[in-house]
């Protein structure tokens, strides 16, 4: 098919620009990066674009266009099959599309609206594969869009290869039939409170600098946030900052690895003494909730480290896995939960925790008093899985 020299500028640049922000990230990408990368001018750039928003936002959209796509062709006569046809279709569209989805993941920190308008469609294409009406309750999108989007962020993003059948199939029976044996949910495990954790050990002088960047980058992000405020905001100088850190890059990375220890620490902390994995699944989502509740910042940290510096981003949830990976294998070996591979079930639900968070704790749904309602919804569907939970 011939297209026009406009419609093929067009394409130069949504070329240019997906390769570009697919290695470096929205903050680094430039126009004048672009325009060198496809060899055109900036004033044949914006003759087409507004700025480098619009180009990401509309390389982000055909990947929602290819997720309506597949609502029209999900396959097989009964809901395992059709489920598994949708993961596999989803999973290979994202694999054969991975700059794009590199840029979509980006999208989801940097504009939630869009990210948004891709949920919807994914939770459409989800309802035509269970072949009935689905509304999607937050604990219900958690289960089914969390433990699947999360999958694909592991392998396709963190592990560069495309999501193994194996994986898919372990995806299928996680949703449809959950994973736990014992069925018998303790509502106690949902009482605990978290207070503010005690400062980690550090000199006056590196805590105050550690704070201060926590706060700062967590409000204004990564490149918004100069050393100079940090020194500022803390009540030191910049010659002190340097007695600690050897740049900013390498403050990230201390964030970063401190919110993985404190982290781990208060759930381990909080599931101690609970009998039953599901119990401690549940009172580990409640005490995760608490903790980035109160360190919301450091949630943002954490995400955009995933761009500023892929290997730390890939470090702290590589780390938290190998915590949980451990913490199922007790359960496996009393026989708590049911068959399944293990890292593939900490991936889903490392998931599930992390759409959880983004809900409850930055999407207007900030009311704390709901929480226990949506877990005990969500440990039905741990146990029981949605066949077993709606059907």
């Amino acid at each position: 098919m011939t297209i026009s020299r406009s419609e093929r500028t067009r394409l130069q640049i949504k070329q240019a620009a997906e390769e570009l922000f697919s290695r470096l990230g929205f903050e680094m990408t430039s126009v004048a990066n672009i325009c060198r990368t496809c060899g055109l001018s900036n004033g044949a750039f914006y003759r087409h674009y507004s700025g480098k928003e619009q180009v990401f936002k509309e390389i982000v959209q055909d990947i929602k266009i290819d997720f309506e796509s597949v609502l029209s062709s999900i396959s097989g006569s009964e809901p395992r099959e059709r489920l598994f046809n949708l993961y596999r279709s989803v999973f290979d569209i994202l694999w054969n599309s991975k700059r794009k989805f590199m840029a979509f993941h980006e999208a989801e920190y940097r504009f939630p609206e869009v990210e948004n308008s891709v949920d919807r469609t994914y939770q459409e294409a989800l309802s035509v594969a269970l072949m009935r009406e689905s509304n999607f309750t937050l604990p219900l999108k958690w289960f089914f869009v969390g433990s699947s989007r999360f999958a694909a962020i592991y392998w396709i993003v963190y592990n560069g290869t495309r999501v193994p059948d194996s994986t898919v199939k372990s995806l299928v029976e996680f949703t449809l039939g959950g994973f736990i044996n014992s069925q018998d949910f303790d509502e106690g495990s949902l009482e605990f409170d978290l207070k503010r954790l005690e400062p980690g050990g550090d000199s006056k002088a590196k805590e105050a600098i550690l704070l201060a960047a926590e706060k700062l980058m967590g409000q204004k992000g990564y490149f918004e946030t100069s050393i100079y405020d940090i020194t500022s905001s803390a009540g030191y100088g910049q010659g002190t900052f340097y007695l600690y850190f050897e740049s900013k890059e390498k403050l990230l990375q201390e964030l970063v690895l401190q919110a993985n220890r404190n982290l781990r620490r208060t759930l381990k902390t909080a599931s101690a003494g609970i009998s039953g994995r599901l119990n401690m699944e549940m009172r580990s989502y409640k005490a995760f909730l608490q903790f980035m509740d109160l360190h919301k910042e450091l949630y943002n940290i954490v995400r955009e480290s995933e761009f500023v510096q892929p290997e730390t981003g890939r470090f702290y949830y590589e780390r938290l896995l190998t915590s949980y990976i451990n913490a199922l294998e007790e359960a496996k070996s009393s026989g708590d939960i049911r068959p399944i591979d293990l890292r593939d079930l900490g991936v889903f639900l490392m998931g599930v925790g992390h759409f959880m968070g983004l809900d409850l704790l930055f999407n207007e749904r900030k009311n704390s008093s709901e929480w226990n309602d949506y877990l005990r919804e969500l440990a039905i569907l741990m146990a029981k899985g949605y066949g077993g939970a709606c059907i």
